[in-house]
C-alpha cells in the first residue's frame, strides 16, 4: 500500500532528527510513501487565539491530503489532534463546513471529511506490527532501561479519539519493550505549551522531566514539541533547575533505527543536543 507523509511544521524546520530518522526507518522497512505537497500548518497553535483561522487551516490541510486518495502518516501529536478535532467539529456543523468550503473553492479545493490518517507510532504498532518489527531487529536492547514520554496529545484529551489510552498509554512502551529494553511510562509535561509565554516555567517543567529520568538509559520521545523542550533546550532546562546529570533524549525512530542496524548518521543522532553519546557507547555503535 502507498502512503502519504505529512511531517508537520517542527519536524521540517528544527527537529530534523525526527524527520530524518523516520524517513530512513520507513525506507528500511520497505514502506512505500511520498511527501504531501501544497500543504500548510495544521493551525493548532492558533486554536486558542482564532478558532476560525484554526479550523480553516486544518480543513485546508485535510482537503489537500484527501486529494492524494492515500492513507496519511503524521509525525506530530499536535497535527493528529488538530485534524481529529477539525473532523469532529465539521462533521457536526453543516454551516461551518459550508463556510470552509466556500473559502477552499477559491483554490479548487473541497473538504470532504474522508481522510484516513494515523500517527507514526500507530502505523508502526498496528500496520507494520510487533512481529514484523521484531523480525527485522539486528541489535536488541536487553539490559537497557528507558523512561517513556509519549507526549500529552498522544493520549489526551479524552473528548476526541486519541491514538492511545488516556489512563494507561502503552503503545510507545510496547514499541520500546519489543526491542528488548525495559520501559517505564512517565506522563509529566515537557513544558512546551507554556514555554512561549513563560520560558522559565517551561524550562523548569522540562528540567524536572529530565531529572525524573535520571538513572535510566534515556528518555524516548515521539513528539517534536517534546524534542524541542527535552533535547534542543536540554542544557537550558537542566541549568534552570540546577541538574547536572546526564540523560540522553532521543526519538523512538532513532532507537528503533539503531535496533534495525541503521547507521547513527542516517538517524541524525549527531543533531541531538542531549548526551546521546553515552547511550551509543553502551549499545556499542
Amino acid at each position: 500500500m502507498e502512503y502519504i507523509i505529512y511531517p508537520g511544521c517542527l519536524s521540517v524546520t528544527e527537529q530534523y532528527s525526527y524527520e530524518v530518522s523516520c524517513i530512513n526507518v520507513l525506507n528500511h522497512l520497505g514502506v512505500d510513501f511520498t511527501y504531501a505537497e501544497n500543504v500548510n500548518c495544521c493551525g493548532f497553535p492558533l486554536r486558542s487565539l482564532n478558532s476560525f483561522g484554526w479550523i480553516y487551516l486544518s480543513a485546508r490541510l485535510i482537503s489537500v491530503l484527501e486529494d492524494y486518495n492515500k492513507p496519511c502518516i503524521l509525525l506530530c501529536n499536535w497535527c493528529h489532534a488538530s485534524l481529529t478535532y477539525a473532523l469532529k467539529i465539521l462533521s457536526e456543523n453543516e454551516e461551518l463546513t459550508s463556510w470552509v468550503n466556500d473559502l477552499l473553492s477559491k483554490e479548487d479545493l473541497r473538504f470532504n471529511g474522508k481522510l484516513v490518517f494515523k500517527h507514526l507510532l500507530e502505523f508502526l504498532y498496528y500496520d507494520i506490527g510487533i512481529e514484523k518489527l521484531k523480525s527485522n531487529i539486528k541489535r536488541f536492547m536487553g539490559g537497557l532501561k528507558f523512561s517513556i514520554h509519549p507526549g500529552c496529545l498522544f493520549f489526551r484529551p479524552r473528548d476526541i479519539d486519541r491514538p492511545d489510552n488516556p489512563y494507561q498509554p502503552r503503545i510507545l512502551k510496547d514499541l520500546v519493550e519489543l526491542l528488548g529494553a525495559e520501559a517505564n511510562v512517565h506522563l509529566d509535561c515537557c513544558g512546551w505549551a507554556i514555554y512561549k509565554t513563560n520560558s522559565d516555567t517551561g524550562l523548569t517543567l522540562a528540567g524536572n522531566r529530565i531529572k525524573t529520568a535520571y538513572g535510566t538509559d534515556g528518555i524516548i520521545i515521539s513528539c517534536p514539541h517534546g524534542g524541542e523542550m527535552l533535547d534542543k533546550y536540554y542544557n537550558d532546562a537542566c541549568k534552570t533547575i540546577g541538574f547536572n546529570g546526564e540523560v540522553p533524549v532521543l526519538y523512538y525512530t532513532q532507537l528503533l533505527g539503531l535496533a534495525l542496524g541503521i547507521d547513527p548518521k542516517n538517524l541524525a543522532l549527531n543533531l541531538n543536543k542531549s548526551p546521546v553519546k553515552s547511550l551509543l557507547d553502551k549499545i556499542g555503535v
